[in-house]
């Protein structure tokens, strides 16, 4: 269930960018659940691949690097989700930036203690 809610809030936060942002395009607004899926599929599957290549910088940065780990997760996993669907595209890299910044927001507040 708590997967469900969560691709459910992932797929709002889609739709919603789609309307105030300017750079970011669905087909129509089912397709915004499909990005979802994708993105949640993709996170999944490679997010932890990502973290992993990210180990060596955050040694590097002495752990400051873990403050924007997720971000930047993020923002590669929507750039390939907007590379593999046809029905959604961002069409500039602020578009992606602040699609990403909103995620990344969103997520972390679907993941506070509060609402579990």
């Amino acid at each position: 269930m708590y997967i469900v809610l969560h691709v459910g809030v992932l797929a709002l936060t889609v739709l919603a960018l789609s309307r105030v942002t300017a750079g970011v395009w669905l087909k129509n607004p089912p397709a915004a659940i499909t990005v979802a899926v994708v993105f949640s599929l993709l996170n999944w599957g490679l997010g932890w691949l990502l973290r992993l290549l990210l180990v060596v910088p955050t040694i590097l940065t002495l752990g400051l690097l873990l403050l924007f780990t997720t971000y930047i997760v993020n923002t590669v996993l929507l750039w390939l989700a907007d590379k593999l669907l046809a029905s959604f595209e961002l069409k500039s890299t602020r578009a992606l930036l602040l699609s990403s910044s909103a995620i990344t927001l969103v997520n972390w507040l679907f993941h506070l203690p509060l609402w579990q």
